[in-house]
């Protein structure tokens, strides 16, 4: 699971930049509205400063041409269990450039204002998504065009309570959700949803999904989706 360090009025955040004006204004906004200090992290520090401490992780697209981007999502990938990583200044991503960060939790469009960064940083610290709703379907139907596999049901052995909880995960439920439902803690639900992951070998709650409309005999799932409210998708 992701370890990010918080804690009630505290986050760990690590942003991922070159030294700017812009990037120290942003850092100060950051800081205002979280209550919590903001260090900077220049690409020959990466290793080192992930290393060092566990938090959410801002990946400023700007600072990196295409090329650079590419060797970032390798230098990134070791540390997807360590920390919460999401995207910053990002543009109108397609579904496939989506699909090569399996380990992003988070988008946010150059757009996007300060309080709404904000309200999303939240959220990823509670273990949920920051996604919107269409781009969480785009993902489904690019790993169902590509991303086919066969699955040996004998080699999956799910209890009962991680088939509720991947039901619930396909209609949409966010974790507080599914914790309401099965009247358990929000932390039973996450540890639950890690150990489901290992066992169907998937990266993300878009793969976990997926393979559940895929293997819909092992949890009981009808393919009958819940409503959809929010225009971000929570987690």
């Amino acid at each position: 699971m992701n370890q990010a360090e918080t804690t009630s009025d505290h986050y760990t955040l690590l942003l991922i930049s070159q030294p700017s004006m812009s990037v120290s204004a942003l850092m100060t906004c950051l800081e205002k509205e979280t209550h919590s200090a903001v260090e900077l992290v220049p690409p020959h520090e990466i290793a080192a400063k992930l290393t060092a401490r566990s938090g959410l992780v801002l990946i400023d697209l700007n600072a990196f041409d295409d090329t650079a981007t590419d060797q970032l999502k390798q230098t990134l990938a070791p540390f997807a269990e360590q920390h919460v990583f999401a995207l910053l200044n990002a543009h109108d991503l397609s579904a496939k450039e989506l699909a090569s960060w399996p380990f992003i939790k988070g988008v946010f469009k150059k757009e996007d204002e300060v309080h709404h960064l904000c309200h999303g940083i939240e959220k990823m610290f509670s273990g949920e998504y920051w996604l919107p709703r269409h781009k969480m379907a785009a993902l489904i139907h690019y790993y169902q065009q590509h991303h086919q596999q066969t699955i040996d049901e004998q080699a999956v052995v799910l209890t009962n309570r991680e088939q509720q909880i991947l039901h619930h995960l396909v209609t949409g439920a966010s974790n507080q959700d599914i914790a309401n439902a099965l009247a358990v803690s929000e932390h039973t639900v996450k540890s639950h949803l890690y150990n489901v992951f290992k066992k169907i070998n998937v990266k993300n709650r878009v793969q976990a999904v997926f393979w559940a409309k895929n293997n819909a005999s092992l949890i009981g799932f009808t393919g009958q989706e819940g409503p959809v409210d929010n225009d971000e998708v929570n987690g």
